[in-house]
């Protein structure tokens, strides 16, 4: 951009170039500048010392096996959420002129190109990454094929207790913005069941300990469905079935999976009327009671949405699906090793190693933290929230050596 920039001016500064383009061309050129300037600032955090370089290959995993060929890139902030934002190709291609090396530049890029951006202090530990699984869920909604249409009839009753809330009918244009929150509440839901999908139980604590940082609101508005409903939709599948994620779980740990596991702070739904008055605080009267009516009809939708992800997952990548099975080999090669600060890099298993996964360890991580914390030493010096503190960070050490060497062992048996 700074090259095109200065090509600008160049041209301006020719004697055959009129003074009305000559003085366009120091404005665009002006404008350019600052441009490249906010460019610089969406990079701000990306930068290895806010993102641990061990992460960079196991996440770049992710991103291949689920199929998103787009640039991408991760950075830290200090906000208390996680974004995934799109850059399209206008921001350069609209542009005149362009300089060789812009259009090189532009060329090299995949778009559009993904930024994603966690808060700064999900750094602290490792196992908090699980939730990135939720937003490159939202980089894979085109590939949510499930047909809404089925679901009519559930969705005009939806319509008609919405009416019956506000004792009136819903106008066309109200119908529209109706649909829209309904189409980003689905599209929540669908990107938590992929990070589902990818890391089981972890991104379960995950979601959680992101809520409670958010303040452990209700979370529920015109574009998120209520937090509660997203962590019970969460553990429903998690606690589902004899060979269930809990029970294998709690076999390991001595825990079983609950709800406010990790998330006990997180506030409840209250009952539709008084929710409905809550909302009607920051939200028009026909948005609030849109919200309310909405949740029943996401928990109907719920399994299928999370059926469609599966499949969508199965399809591209099925390696990458995180099993029961799977997670009760991951605790029983590494918990206790790790309780002992042995990382888990890899398992040995008739005589062939494999290395950890990256949903492997972010799972045994998120065991060792809740349920295995006080088996990890300390140093001598560390005594009560400074010893809990030690043990963290030396937890955090291993974890991020595991993740470091199980991908030098990946890529070496790759070649």
């Amino acid at each position: 951009m700074i090259d095109t920039a200065a090509g600008y001016l160049t041209q301006a500064s020719k004697p055959e170039t009129d003074d009305d383009v000559a003085s366009q061309l120091v404005k665009d050129a002006n404008q350019l500048g600052n441009s490249a300037y906010e460019r610089l600032q969406d990079l701000e955090g990306s930068g290895a010392d806010q993102i641990p370089h061990q992460v960079v290959g196991p996440f770049q995993r992710w991103v291949t096996g689920l199929g998103i060929e787009n640039t991408i890139f991760f950075r830290a902030d200090h906000v208390a959420n996680y974004e995934l934002r799109w850059y399209p190709r206008a921001i350069v291609s609209n542009l005149n002129s362009q300089s060789q090396s812009l259009l090189d530049a532009e060329g090299a890029i995949k778009w559009p190109f993904f930024r994603l951006t966690v808060p700064s202090r999900a750094m602290g530990m490792l196992p908090h990454f699980a939730i990135v699984g939720h937003e490159l869920g939202h980089a894979i909604q085109d590939k949510n094929q499930l047909d809404l249409d089925q679901f009519n009839k559930e969705n005009i009753e939806s319509i008609e207790r919405t009416e019956a809330r506000l004792g009136t009918k819903l106008s066309q244009q109200v119908l529209v913005l109706r649909q829209g929150s309904l189409r980003s509440w689905v599209n929540e839901i669908w990107s938590d069941a992929v990070g589902y999908y990818l890391a089981g139980p972890a991104f379960f604590f995950a979601l959680g300990a992101f809520f409670e940082l958010s303040g452990g609101a209700l979370g529920i508005g015109r574009w998120h469905p209520p937090s509660e409903l997203r962590r019970r939709l969460v553990i429903d599948r998690l606690t589902a079935g004899e060979s269930s994620f809990s029970n294998v779980f709690e076999k390991a740990t001595g825990k079983p999976l609950t709800e406010d596991m990790n998330s006990p702070h997180l506030s409840k739904l209250p009952d539709a009327d008084t929710l409905t008055k809550l909302l009607g605080t920051k939200l028009t009267r026909e948005m609030a009671a849109i919200c309310v009516e909405l949740v029943p009809l996401i928990e109907t939708l719920a399994g299928a949405i999370y059926s469609e992800a599966e499949r969508v997952l199965t399809s591209s990548c099925p390696e990458m699906v995180y099993t029961p099975e799977r997670l009760r080999a991951d605790l029983e090669h590494f918990l206790d090793p790790l309780c002992h600060l042995i990382p888990p890099i890899e398992s040995r298993t008739n005589h062939v190693t494999e290395p950890a996964s990256l949903a492997g360890i972010l799972n045994v991580g998120w065991a060792a933290l809740i349920a295995k914390l006080d088996e990890i030493p300390a140093s001598e010096s560390a005594v009560g929230e400074d010893e809990a503190a030690a043990k963290m960070e030396k937890l955090q050490e291993l974890l991020l050596k595991a993740v470091e060497l199980s991908e030098a062992k990946q890529i070496w048996d790759e070649t």
